[in-house]
């Protein structure tokens, strides 16, 4: 089992307390080392010291090219820039987060049509109020998470434990005011992507995000008793998952 245990910026602290700190790609030497990782650098280049079948899933909620200001990233590429930038670091099997349109026009011409699809709905001050969750090369179990019966007094579903999950799920967005927020923009709640985890893999098994963000796919492996390698480019969004990490430790 992977250490959680980790001192490469002489940090106390982190090591007291069973911390997660990022670590450079430049350092490096074997892939096995990124494992329970996040890995502050370009994730093309790290995930080419990866052997192929390595991966039992990326996921990820990758920039959706709406010229989104981000610190180390131009969110503003031409379409068929984009669908190369995302073809050399998405594979299958995996699970995409995006606008409707957005997974249309950038990722169905290289990953063809996904296998499996769920609309992630919340309620937002914008024209836009739902995204798509989708799955390329694996589908979800919709029986691992259960649900209350629409009608539980109905005598047919008398004894059982609820209903599988539909393929509409309302999750609110992290919003300025929620408890999870961090200084990161663009994050995802914790709560969609453990669903995605849990109904998608198995504990043990080695999960990807090339657009590490917040550390909220770290923090959710992390909990759900999964393996990850997550990579990002900001160091100051490293910076912001360590805090992050941090907290989950010492409350």
């Amino acid at each position: 089992m992977a250490s959680w245990i980790h001192c490469n910026q002489g940090t106390a602290l982190a090591c007291l307390y069973n911390l997660i700190l990022m670590k450079y790609l430049k350092d490096i030497k074997n892939w096995k080392e990124m494992i329970n990782e996040v890995i502050c650098g370009d994730c093309l280049e790290g995930m080419k010291l990866i052997p192929d079948n390595a991966i039992d899933l990326v996921l990820t909620d990758p920039p959706y090219n709406q010229k989104y200001h981000y610190d180390k990233y131009s969110d503003a590429l031409q379409d068929a820039e984009y669908i190369d930038f995302m073809k050399g670091r998405i594979k299958k099997p995996c699970v995409i987060i995006n606008y409707p349109e957005n997974i249309i026009k950038y990722f169905v011409p290289f990953l063809g049509v996904p296998d499996e699809i769920v609309a992630w709905v919340y309620n937002a001050h914008t024209p836009k109020k739902f995204r798509l969750i989708c799955w390329w090369g694996i589908k979800p179990n919709f029986n691992r998470i259960k649900q209350p019966f629409k009608n539980p007094k109905d005598k047919r579903i008398l004894n059982k434990e609820g209903a599988s999950l539909y393929d509409w799920w309302q999750i609110e967005q992290v919003k300025n005011v929620s408890k999870e927020k961090t200084d990161h923009p663009c994050q995802i709640p914790l709560e969609l992507i453990k669903r995605i985890i849990t109904l998608t893999t198995d504990k043990g098994n080695l999960i990807c995000d090339p657009f590490m963000g917040s550390w909220t796919t770290a923090r959710a492996c992390k909990d759900l008793g999964r393996d990850f390698i997550g990579f990002e480019l900001s160091e100051d969004y490293c910076k912001i998952g360590e805090s992050r990490l941090a907290q989950m430790n010492l409350f």
